[in-house]
């Protein structure tokens, strides 16, 4: 369980923090200025790397792994 985000690289990192604060795939492709095909590849290599299946269980991971401030 521990040191899995060792494995996210630092856009993957910046994918997760988007995904967590609620924003769609095309909304984070826009932020960070790459195509929404690269997104959904991050997406799933992310799922895939810290072991979690949706978009939710990610979000709740960012949150517990202080990937995200909540305000």
């Amino acid at each position: 369980e521990e040191g899995k985000d060792k494995q996210l690289s630092s856009r993957e990192k910046e994918v997760l923090r988007a995904l967590a604060e609620g924003l769609y795939n095309k909304e984070i492709a826009s932020k960070l200025q790459i195509s929404e095909k690269t997104v959904k590849n991050h997406v799933s290599n992310i799922f895939k790397k810290i072991g979690v299946a949706d978009r939710t269980q990610a979000a709740v991971y960012a949150i517990k792994h202080k990937f995200v401030d909540l305000k």
